[in-house]
């Protein structure tokens, strides 16, 4: 398939022809499996990091400040560990980036057992276990989201419900052996737990050592010369003149001419593009319709989806992968690199200059930086409330129970429903954002418990797809340094906002006032994201005008 000259050829139905696809499963259930233990071994121990040195640190005169400056600490590594994977991966495969990270996490466990002041305990589980967590967390989304298309939903909530539950019933475990084993006892158990994570890296294989075999699908193509053809006056489309980010005169095909032959009618149409303004060539086929036998297979030129995505294709700019349309990219051409392009492309900093890009890990940051803060500050408020210990107790495990059964629920039901990850997370960070509000209006005991166990299951849709939102916009090879930018993001956020808000706090002593700015993180997230929905239902909608007109 290809083009010579001013050749058309279409591709054929040959029930020979043999694509790879990802396993939707196979080794890909082991790869779940190793994501679960990466995360239990890594995370879980984390909300009961005060209970396990607390003893400790009171000994040590140090107070829970330390906690706070070992866990600030532990964030910002993560943050530049996962943003530095990408370097990593330039070098190594997935699974060795992904050992590595376990085995440094494992040995900052270990030598944990044998700390004596608060600055090994910020070396070894501040620096160390983030530095390991940080190498980890992007190999094994990547990982994950190489092996499943279809059940990416189903399967990432069954690994989250299980690090949620393990998650829930680790107080009692850590309560359990400090009793049992004492506080160093404790430590040696967790370094133990932590060494699974080697395990959890282990079955991280590549994604090609797994794939199956599946008969191609038989797809109609579209091939656009290099060559000008001639049009009749009468058989031309008109498309408005489009604006390029980097050329001021790019526009789209003009004067578009449909060549229907005898010997093409039992086959497909093809497009001939008679002119094109400002000299400029295309030569690059498009796949526009699949041959499925269940729908009419006969080309129609006026379908609004193919003239739409011939829209796309006709600036230089939007070439490469739009939607489910693939084409061959034309060459790119660089100009002599300075300094800065290096390292741009080194990092894969090019990422940036996707807009919708941006607005994805902008909004995500601010939403995941507001629903854990939310969560962190919670218990602080409801005491402030007057409301006893049980009661608190009551509330915040409610809501880790609804959490947990919306995961269940959201796997179950992304067996029978497509869901999209995007919409899943614009409609929790919006549900969210309302709640929050109602939630600040109460005080006593009985709405609050209502309250956080709604907020509760409404999180599941945000800690669900956020793994998955970046999967679906980025290719595959490209979601590490993608992620990796997010997490610096995440960690940005965190280290500026979060003091900002919490010494407003504690100036004010208005939880109701910080309680509401982490709610503007949620609508910092949801304005902008619909301000691009908006944009492209316009476009759709100009596009479809223009053609019928």
């Amino acid at each position: 398939m290809g083009v010579n000259g001013g050749n058309y050829r279409g591709s054929e139905c040959d029930d020979k022809n043999y694509e790879m696809v990802p396993p939707e499963g196979g080794w890909g259930y082991l790869v779940c499996v190793g994501l679960s233990v990466i995360f239990i071994a890594g995370t879980a121990h984390q909300p009961v990091f005060g209970f396990i040195y607390n003893d400790f640190l009171d000994e040590l005169g140090a107070g829970t400040g330390a906690v706070t400056v070992v866990y600030g600490v532990f964030q910002v590594t993560v943050a530049l560990a996962g943003f530095s994977a990408n370097i990593a991966l330039k070098k190594l495969s997935l699974r060795q980036v992904g050992l590595i990270g376990a085995t440094i996490y494992t040995l900052a466990s270990f030598l944990a057992i044998f700390v004596t002041s608060t600055t090994q305990l910020i070396v070894t589980n501040g620096f160390l276990q983030g530095l390991g967590m940080g190498l980890l967390i992007p190999i094994s989304y990547t990982s994950f989201n190489s092996y499943f298309t279809r059940k990416k939903v189903l399967y990432l909530s069954l690994c989250k419900a299980s690090i949620g539950l393990i998650t829930m019933v680790y107080p009692l475990f850590i309560k359990f052996t400090i009793t049992e084993y004492g506080f160093r006892g404790t430590l040696a158990i967790l370094c133990a737990i932590s060494a699974h994570s080697i395990f959890g890296a282990l079955v991280m294989h590549p994604v090609k050592w797994h794939m199956i075999k599946q008969i191609k699908s038989c797809e109609k193509i579209v091939l656009i010369p290099p060559t000008p053809a001639t049009a009749t006056e009468e058989n031309k489309f008109n498309f408005p003149k489009i604006k390029d980010n980097k050329t001021d005169e790019a526009k789209s095909v003009e004067n578009l001419l449909i060549a229907n032959t005898d010997k093409q009618k039992d086959r497909s149409e093809l497009l001939l593009v008679p002119k094109l303004v400002d000299s400029r060539r295309l030569s690059i086929p498009v796949v526009l319709i699949p041959d499925d036998p269940r729908t009419d297979s006969k080309f129609n030129s006026n379908d609004n989806v193919y003239l739409e995505n011939l829209y796309k294709a006709a600036s230089v700019s939007s070439l490469g992968n739009f939607g489910g349309i693939a084409a061959e990219p034309m060459p790119i051409i660089k100009n002599k690199e300075g300094k800065w392009q290096t390292v741009a492309d080194f990092l894969d900093l090019t990422l940036l200059k996707d807009l919708v890009y941006d607005n994805i890990i902008i909004g995500m940051s601010l939403t995941f930086f507001s629903d854990l803060t939310f969560f962190t500050l919670e218990p602080l408020f409801l005491d402030k409330n007057h409301l006893d210990r049980g009661q608190i107790a009551n509330i915040i495990a409610t809501g880790g129970a609804t959490d947990m059964s919306a995961r269940l629920l959201l796997g179950v039901s992304g067996q029978f429903f497509k869901m999209n990850s995007r919409y899943m997370f614009y409609v929790g960070a919006l549900l969210t954002a309302i709640f929050r509000i109602v939630f600040v209006q109460f005080t006593s005991y009985i709405p609050l418990l209502v309250l956080t166990g709604i907020l509760g299951a409404i999180r599941s849709l945000l800690h669900i797809a956020q793994p998955i939102v970046m999967a679906e916009h980025v290719p595959i090879e490209r979601y590490p340094p993608a992620y990796g930018l997010y997490m610096l993001l995440a960690g940005g956020i965190s280290l500026t906002i979060g003091p900002m808000i919490g010494f407003i706090r504690d100036y004010t002593g208005n939880y109701v006032l910080a309680f509401s700015m982490l709610t503007m993180c949620n609508v910092l997230c949801v304005v902008p994201w619909t301000i691009e929905a908006i944009l492209k239902y316009m476009r759709h909608k100009k596009i479809t005008k223009c053609v019928q007109g």
